[in-house]
This record gives structure tokens, C-alpha cells and sequence, in this order.
């Protein structure tokens, strides 16, 4: 855990802001495989850490020093750090293998789940812009009653940390166990079901989140699919009480199932709000 003083804490954040800021851009892993690109018999997978409300497509690339966790996790749950990226264009992108082998950045044959996690970030929001936030999060009641649209006045600040994963399936897209995989991020989605059963069989695909490990209750998730643009979902549900939810897969291609929960920070000398975002991409044929 890297501990960072309140000075530098908001010194960062201030440094930070600007008028065309959003805090509400989403964190995606997208997955694309290089065989189209590079030959058919070429085992690596290209992975884009991408930033934007269009998903899958990225607005700005992540820094690589805010990386706090980069791994393929595969069956057994061993992991291979992923260490080697570059930033291009607009993404970071770092190629890995899909197949079997001892190699840095490979994995053994079949799927596995990619994960990524950030350093927490700070930020400082005016009060109209953090209720606009909110608002679209549909998060009122997380907040309140210490923050209040149309009463406070003051600029909320906010910590807030993502977490992205993305189940890598080589080939056909066919079943397999990655989809059961824990990563132990603080905020996680877990399927309860392989996204390519869910597809063939009609079913809605059901799914888990997790905070620090528990079933979150009351949080909503949203779904969405590529060429939605513009920032916009497919559907919007909430979790149970045991935290889980299910998402219609209406259509073959890229998708997302996204989740967001923001609570009073527990050290409030460093800020007023801690967050969390966490999304999961697949690919279905």
C-alpha cells in the first residue's frame, strides 16, 4: 500500500483539474485477438486499457505509474504479472500470450481472466458538478444525507480507485471456467454463469459484486454492448441482497457489465468521499 501525505494527496489533485475534467469516464480492458493482424498462428492477444464513456474506445491513456495491479489470472487462480506496456494513442496497451508457456506475460492454454487496478486518485468536484456526477450515477442515496443537490454548497473532495477485468477466451469463444475467477479487487463483478452459455442458451447472464470480498447489496449495474456510443447503456438493474443481478445479452460482439459505489471517506482529513468503479468485458459470438 503506498501511503501519501494529505499535501501531496491534494497537491496532485489540484494539479489535476481542468474545465473539460469527468470524473465519470470508464475504465474498459478490451481485449483484441492479433491472428486477423499477424497470421493465424499467432497465439498473442492485444489489451487496450482504455478510458471513455464510448465503450470500447478510449478518450486518453492511462498513466502507466497510477498501475497498482496488472495480471492474467488463469485456472487454479495463478497469475502472471503483466509488466511490459506501452502507451498508444489513446490507450495502453500491453500484448500478451494466449496459449501455453513459461514466458513472461503467457498463460497456459484456455481462457483466463485479465485484471487491472489503479492507484486511488484524488479530485475535487464544485458542489453543481459533483451533484451532475451523482445524479447520473443514480447514487442520492449513498450520499445523503452529507451531501444534499440543491443544499450543499461547498466542492466535495473525492478518492476515487478503478478496477477493470476482461475474460479472455481464445478461438471460438466457447465455454470455459474463467468466468468463475476472483481477481479480489474491492469492488468486483463476478458471473455466475460463462457469458457464451448465457448467449446460446437465451438465458439472462447472472452476476455477483463484491466489496472487499461481501455481497453488495442495493448497487446498480449496468450493461451495455459496442456501437451503443455516446455513452450509453443497454440496461440498468440493481443487486439483491445477496448482491447479484442479471444482464440480457441481446447481441453478439464486445460488451460491458459496469458498477459504481461511493461511501463518506473514512479518513476525512483526506477526503469527503471514497469511490469505487469496477466494469467486466467479454466477448460473445
Amino acid at each position: 500500500m503506498i501511503e501519501v501525505s494529505d499535501h501531496n494527496f491534494w497537491g496532485i489533485a489540484l494539479a489535476s483539474i481542468s474545465a473539460n475534467l469527468i470524473l465519470g469516464h470508464n475504465l474498459w480492458l478490451v481485449v483484441k485477438d492479433q491472428r486477423a493482424e499477424r497470421g493465424k498462428h499467432d497465439p498473442r492477444v492485444r489489451v487496450e486499457v482504455n478510458t471513455s464513456d464510448d465503450f470500447p474506445a478510449s478518450e486518453s491513456a492511462v498513466r502507466p505509474e497510477r498501475i497498482a495491479d496488472f495480471r492474467v489470472i488463469s485456472a487454479g487462480a495463478s497469475f502472471v504479472p503483466i509488466t511490459q506496456y506501452v502507451i498508444e494513442g489513446q490507450s495502453l496497451v500491453a500484448i500478451i500470450e494466449s496459449t501455453c508457456g513459461e514466458g513472461t506475460q503467457s498463460t497456459r492454454e484456455g481462457a483466463c481472466l485479465v485484471a487491472l487496478e489503479l492507484l486511488p486518485h484524488p479530485i475535487v468536484l464544485e458542489a453543481e458538478k459533483f451533484a451532475h456526477y451523482i445524479r447520473d450515477e443514480d447514487a442520492a442515496a449513498q450520499v445523503a444525507p452529507h451531501f444534499e443537490e440543491g443544499k450543499t454548497v461547498s466542492s466535495q473532495r473525492e478518492s476515487y480507485t478503478k478496477y477493470a477485468k476482461a475474460l479472455l477466451v481464445p478461438g471460438t469463444g466457447g465455454d470455459d471456467d474463467a468466468f468463475r475467477l476472483v481477481a479480489g479487487h474491492r469492488l468486483e463483478i463476478v458471473p455466475q454463469l460463462s457469458p457464451a452459455s448465457a448467449r446460446r442458451d437465451g438465458k439472462r447472464l447472472p452476476v455477483q459484486v463484491l466489496f472487499d470480498g461481501e455481497p453488495m447489496a442495493g448497487l446498480r449495474v449496468s450493461s451495455g454492448c459496442e456501437n451503443l456510443g455516446g455513452g450509453t447503456y443497454a440496461a440498468h438493474t440493481r443487486t439483491d441482497a445477496e448482491g447479484r443481478a442479471s444482464v440480457e445479452l441481446s447481441a453478439p460482439g464486445r460488451w460491458f457489465i459496469r458498477a459504481h459505489h461511493i461511501r463518506p471517506h473514512p479518513d476525512s482529513r483526506m477526503a469527503d468521499w471514497e469511490s469505487f468503479w469496477a466494469s467486466l468485458t467479454f466477448q460473445i459470438q
